[in-house]
Parts: structure tokens; sequence; C-alpha cells
């Protein structure tokens, strides 16, 4: 009988085990695992001003090129007293995938022998404003047209109550072996 009885706590034993694997079986929880690469594209920041890709060559002072129509009295594509011009910029963004301020600055240059010379105002969009200084404006990405063209009207004015201080002697000495330059700067931030 002994025999039998451990016989059968053997048995149930076995049983037990087999119960308990069953069941540890049934509430397994899953693993499995797996890796990739997110690649991820960067936001294009390629500008072109005057057709200069200004990323890679912030000088665009070859590009500028001024515009002197002439009177009766004064040649055209030459600057003199009384001269009226305008000189171009445009801001190509079309390669840009971010909003984005721009901010234009011109001012007659340091080595200028010309102190008459006067940018009068900015054409954007055939609106035109008084320039009082630099100006900065906001392209943002749901603009269709991407590309700004800034149209500067200079003039060398004649007139003390336009802010003429040369007079007649001055103004031959600049022209001579002169100077009539305007600085440009533009400069381009992200909007957050």
């Amino acid at each position: 009988m002994r025999y039998g009885r451990k016989l059968a706590i053997f048995a149930a034993l076995i049983a037990m085990f087999y119960c308990v694997s069953l069941i540890q079986s049934t509430y397994a929880k899953y693993v499995t695992s797996a890796t990739g690469t997110a690649n991820m594209t960067f936001a294009r920041w390629n500008i072109l001003v005057n057709s200069q890709d200004v990323t890679n060559n912030s000088n665009f002072s070859t590009t500028i090129q001024p515009n002197f129509t002439g009177t009766a009295n004064i040649r055209t594509g030459v600057i003199a007293p009384t001269s009226q011009g305008t000189f171009d910029i445009v801001l190509n963004m079309s390669q840009v995938d971010v909003s984005l301020d721009y901010t234009v600055s011109a001012s007659v240059s340091n080595n200028n022998t010309v102190t008459d010379l006067k940018i009068q105002s900015y054409t954007i969009d055939n609106i035109t404003t008084d320039y009082t200084g630099s100006f900065t404006n906001r392209l943002l990405l749901s603009n269709t047209n991407r590309t700004v063209t800034i149209t500067f009207n200079v003039e060398w004015v004649e007139d003390a109550q336009d802010g003429a201080v040369m007079n007649n002697a001055a103004d031959t000495a600049a022209a001579n072996n002169g100077v009539a330059a305007i600085d440009v700067s533009v400069n381009f931030v992200q909007v957050r």
C-alpha cells in the first residue's frame, strides 16, 4: 500500500507541474523587438539675392546694377547733380521651407564723395514707401510668391530743403575721381 500511495502522490505532483506549466504558457506575454531609423528631411535654406546664392557667398556687390535714366541734359547711365536712378534687390526665397523675416538696410557708403546722394524711397509690389532706414518684412511659409523685388529710388539732390549740403564747387570736386556708392545689407532670420 505504501508503494501505491507513493505512486499516487508522485502522479499528483506530475499532474500539478503539468497544470502549472499549462497555465503559465496560457498567461505568457508576447515579447518581440524591432529596430529602424527615422530619416528626417532638413528644411531648405537656399536664398538667392540678385540670383546669387548668399548661403555660399554673402557678398552680392557685383550683382547690383544701378540704372540712371538720364534727362535731356544728363546722359543715361551716369550720375550728376539732379540725377535720379534706381537699383533692384531681388530676394528669391522659393527654396526655403520655413517662414522668415528679412531686414534690408541701405545707406550711402562711408567712402562716398557725393554727400548729396540720397535714398529717397523703395518700392515693393508697386507700393512706394519713403526710405527712413532699414525695414523688416515677414515672408510666411504659406505665401505662394516667394520672390520679392525691392527697387530703391536714389537721387543726387541739389536743394537744401531736400538735404543737399554740397555747393557747385563741392559737386565738381566730388565728380573728379569721386565715389558714388550705396552699401546694402540683407539679413534673413527664421520665424520661430
